[in-house]
């Protein structure tokens, strides 16, 4: 099993310090670097959902100038609401966040395509077909568990907690609720990363070659799902500063 560390203060310092270089980009700059970087997150993404995109597929549909065939719109309505998603949570860094259901309800709706935004209603079934392989709540208790979740976030131990451990137990369990049919798994996932990127640090993008580590620990205790959110924080570290770095060096004037 492979050692972490956990140096959240260094881990923090690392990510406040890449802010602070995106920061000081220009704006033709900042665009090339969002636009790959969200490109990055929505392919690893729906690669842990099980669906393989192209580069060209995700910049077809982000792309308002590039015309798709009809065909293709209501798959490219999935993409385009991960995009906003991340858009959501990106800009927000740093705004005051409140931890309740109807924060969770937000995430939801703004993850939902276009075509869907009016089904928000809890699952009403138990899937017997489906890729996350640990126990889910039974529907009938679906509403129980998220009032249980927003209690916990009024109590002192979720008020004590560290802002990466917190993140991590969100998604833990709204992801074992798994309250909504279809995006559970990524409502749990922006969740988690709405709060990384509220407290300043990078956000997690597990990536797509540790898809099967991560449908296994999601069956297994807390520390280990932690150790992969903090093994992918700093894997984003290291490939956003390099992807940084290349774009500040293609357009500098020698």
């Amino acid at each position: 099993m492979r050692t972490v560390s956990r140096n959240y203060r260094q881990l923090h310092e690392s990510s406040e310090l890449l802010w602070e270089k995106l920061g000081m980009l220009s704006a033709t700059q900042r665009a090339s670097f969002n636009e790959r970087f969200t490109m990055s997150w929505i392919y690893h993404d729906f690669a842990l959902e099980g669906t393989v995109l192209s580069i060209a597929e995700i910049k077809a549909a982000i792309d308002a100038e590039i015309i798709s065939a009809p065909s293709l719109i209501p798959a490219y309505n999935h993409i385009i609401a991960v995009r906003d998603g991340i858009d959501y949570v990106v800009e927000s860094r740093g705004q005051p966040l409140t931890l309740n259901l109807d924060w969770l309800k937000k995430l939801h709706q703004v993850l939902l395509p276009t075509n869907k935004k009016d089904q928000v209603q809890y699952r009403k079934d138990n899937p017997i077909h489906r890729m996350y392989f640990h126990d889910l709540a039974q529907a009938d208790k679906i509403s129980y568990r998220m009032r249980k979740l927003t209690d916990w976030f009024r109590t002192e131990e979720c008020k004590r907690a560290h802002p990466i451990e917190l993140a991590v137990e969100v998604h833990r369990e709204v992801i074992r609720v798994f309250p909504w049919p279809e995006i559970s798994g990524r409502v749990a996932r922006i969740a988690m990363n709405h709060i990384l990127i509220n407290e300043g640090y990078w956000p997690s993008t597990i990536h797509a070659i540790d898809r099967q580590r991560y449908y296994d620990v999601l069956r297994l205790d807390q520390d280990q799902l932690l150790d992969l959110v903090l093994e992918s924080v700093r894997q984003g570290i290291a490939s956003s500063s390099k992807l940084y770095q290349g774009i500040v060096d293609s357009m500098r004037v020698y």
